[in-house]
This record gives structure tokens, C-alpha cells and sequence, in this order.
């Protein structure tokens, strides 16, 4: 019997943005409420985590969206387990459109298991992991996260302050939130010189993201002030790669580092457009 773990959703109005695509935290928002029915399903739901003294921390998630969803799509979002090394291990993953083949997402995450008073990284039960362990399983290609460091003179920064609905279970930032920090972050510089969201739909354009990647270095509280730095990386004939650091504004303590590639399409046909000769000008003041 296969242990891959799959369950349905239907994107819903309220998880799509203005064009009508996936906001890209509600990705990440259905990976987590997979992993969780999946752990439950091979004996390790939250109450049974709890039970056993163990939580669940995400070190690093990457997504590669190849055919955005839209409005009122179903799909299969399918997961499992790529490996398990004593307290840490890769899950992957991907979504197909309901009776299709089509691969519209994929990707993996890294995870690791903590004692839940101790907060010591700890290995599994030897029997649970048993229940999702695969001989030979599927990988899905995975990129190295960059080095780097925000520039203080060319880096965008804006702020955020923790909301209470930005919270999770363990009453620090949920892991998907910042997958909103960061494409605010890049929309705001945008606006910033010259291309606020209207000026896309002027022209017939749409950003549509294509990757995301994001590794995980230390949680965020409720109240807590956040500095989020927002980096051109590369220039491409249609689209861009950005380099974002969000950090605690007290201690300038790294909580995340993300890296988000786009692409620019047409309005219309969803056709890759390439940049417009202002768009370009304006990013490289960046």
C-alpha cells in the first residue's frame, strides 16, 4: 500500500488575490494542513504529538509554482516522506489538477522534531516513523538555498508589526505568513519606484510567482516589530528574482531569509510577457 498521503481542496474567492491567483501563503497554508492530515493518518496528529512530548518545526520550505490556481480549481495535494536522518527529514510534495495529470506545484521542506519541554532536537518513535517511511520514494528536485547578506544601501526596508492572527498554536508567526511578508515587501519596493499594482493592470500585466524559498532561523512574537528587507537579485528578459531578509527590529535578529522569483504575464492569456523597458529602468534603481 502506498504511503504517500493525498487529500482534495477547492480554491476558494477569499484565498485568491486581484487577478485571481492563489495568494502565495495559502500554498504553504495547504501544505501545512496536509502535513498535519497526514500525520494523523500514520499516528502522529497534534494531540498525538503532544501526548509523546514532541513538536514539529519546519527549518526550510521551497515551492515551485508552475500554473498558478485560480478561482474555484480542485486539486489533489499529495505528500511524502523523501528521507529521515535521526531529527530531521525532507518531505515533498506537489499538487495535480483533479482528474488530470497535470503538475501545476511541487516541491519539499525540510522538518525536524524538537522535545516539546526541552526543546532539544529529538528522533521519533522508531515504529511511527515506520508508518511513513518509503523504499524508493519520488525526490523532487531541490535548489541549495543562497548565501547572502541585504545591502543597507540598495535594500528596501519597510516594517510590520506581529498581528495576533498572524499567530499559530505555538503563539509565534506562522510558518506561511511570511510568504505574505515577503510579496508585500517586493510590492511596496516596486510601488516604491513607479510600479504599484496599477500600473501592471494599466499596461494588461500581471506578476505571477514561480518560486518560492524560504528558510526559517528563529520565531516571531506577537507586538514584535519586524524589518523587512526586500533586494533585487537578478534581472530577467521576463521577470526577477528577489532576495528578502526579515529580521527583529530590537536586535536585528534574522527570522527568515526568502528568495522569490516572478515572472510578468499577460493580463489576458497568461501569456510570459517580457519586461517593459520602464519596468526594467526602474528596477535597476533598486
Amino acid at each position: 500500500m502506498s504511503k504517500e498521503f493525498s487529500r482534495t481542496f477547492r480554491v476558494r474567492w477569499s484565498e485568491t488575490n486581484t487577478t485571481g491567483q492563489v495568494h502565495l501563503s495559502t500554498y504553504l497554508q495547504y501544505l501545512i494542513e496536509t502535513a498535519w492530515d497526514w500525520g494523523a493518518a500514520g499516528g502522529l496528529s497534534m494531540a498525538e504529538s503532544e501526548a509523546l512530548g514532541l513538536a514539529w518545526i519546519v527549518r526550510e520550505s521551497e515551492i515551485n509554482i508552475l500554473r498558478p490556481l485560480t478561482t474555484n480549481d480542485i486539486f489533489e495535494f499529495r505528500i511524502w516522506l523523501l528521507n529521515w536522518r535521526r531529527v530531521r527529514g525532507t518531505r515533498c510534495f506537489e499538487i495535480r489538477l483533479k482528474d488530470s495529470p497535470e503538475i501545476v506545484a511541487n516541491g519539499a521542506q525540510q522538518v525536524a522534531t524538537l522535545d516539546s519541554k526541552s526543546l532539544r532536537l529529538v528522533r521519533p518513535p522508531e515504529n511511527l516513523l515506520a508508518n511513513f517511511l518509503i523504499e524508493n520514494p519520488r525526490a523532487i528536485q531541490q535548489q541549495k538555498f543562497p548565501k547572502f547578506q541585504m545591502d543597507p544601501e540598495t535594500a528596501f526596508v519597510s516594517q510590520r508589526e506581529v498581528e495576533w492572527r498572524d499567530l499559530d498554536s505555538l503563539e509565534h508567526v506562522n510558518n506561511a505568513i511570511y510568504a505574505a511578508f515577503a510579496e508585500n515587501a517586493a510590492a511596496q519596493a516596486l510601488a516604491a519606484v513607479g510600479w504599484p499594482p496599477a500600473q501592471f493592470k494599466t499596461h494588461g500585466l500581471t506578476m505571477v510567482n514561480r518560486r518560492f524559498h524560504i528558510r526559517y532561523q528563529s520565531p516571531a512574537l506577537w507586538a514584535e516589530t519586524l524589518n523587512v528587507a526586500g533586494q533585487l537579485a537578478e534581472l530577467k528578459p521576463s521577470g526577477a528574482t528577489w532576495h528578502i531578509g526579515i529580521e527583529r527590529a530590537s536586535d536585528s535578529k534574522t527570522i527568515v531569509q526568502c528568495v522569490l522569483e516572478w515572472s510578468l504575464t499577460n493580463r489576458e492569456n497568461g501569456a510570459e510577457e517580457p519586461l517593459p523597458k520602464s519596468l526594467i529602468d526602474a528596477l535597476k534603481t533598486l
